[in-house]
């Protein structure tokens, strides 16, 4: 049997599920304080399999590095104008695009798509359903759960064990009374607490007292 020379780069991608156990495995090993079920992990490496797909990507080693990137930087880190352009540039081969935006003259765009504020959340999920919200599975409370859970732990030193079932109820009950608890404030509450919060504010940015 003869083997086209690009399906050695695609030898992983013979077995769809055993690629995405793998790339979710070097997501787990590359980041492992990152709080999230399997199920948004597993969300998530699909999705960026597709987007790096559509951008002409077919390797194995880039269709994670895609993924990878996309936690180490942002979701949407294709979107920066800078990094877009060259991605959808029709006049060079996909895999020549893809080894451009690591060139130094990208430097700065790779700082300014890994910032807070140009980062957005519905790049994990599936392109074909970002502009509709009602076809994405509705997250579970022990989704809600483990995410709090997560928060608790990173608020201390790693390692960082899955949560125990103890663990997840309590923290169902917890999101479910604090739930309750912002259902109750009014309007008038909140702008209280706001105004609270911007006097601490002002006092913490004040010189100690004589």
């Amino acid at each position: 049997m003869i083997i086209p020379p690009n399906q050695f780069d695609q030898l992983l991608q013979q077995d769809e599920e055993a690629f995405i156990q793998r790339t979710m495995d070097a997501i787990r090993e590359a980041h492992p304080t990152y709080r999230e079920t399997d199920g948004m992990r597993r969300a998530s490496v699909l999705a960026g399999f597709k987007r790096a797909r559509r951008h002409g990507l077919a390797a194995d080693q880039d269709l994670m590095a895609y993924v990878l990137l996309m936690y180490r930087i942002n979701p949407n880190f294709d979107q920066h104008p800078q990094i877009a352009a060259m991605l959808g540039d029709p006049s060079l081969e996909a895999a020549e695009r893809w080894d451009r935006i690591f060139g130094d003259d990208f430097d700065d765009a790779w700082f300014e798509a890994s910032t807070w504020e140009f980062r957005d959340g519905s790049y994990w999920r599936d392109p074909d359903e970002r502009s509709s919200p009602l076809s994405t599975e509705p997250v579970t409370d022990d989704d809600w759960a483990e995410l709090v859970v997560g928060l608790k732990q990173a608020q201390g030193p790693g390692p960082y064990p899955p949560a125990t079932p103890e663990q997840l109820a309590q923290a169902r009950e917890d999101l479910a009374r604090a739930m309750a608890e912002s259902a109750r404030r009014t309007p008038a509450d909140w702008e209280a607490r706001a105004d609270e919060v911007a006097a601490r504010l002002r006092d913490h940015g004040k010189p100690p007292a004589k």
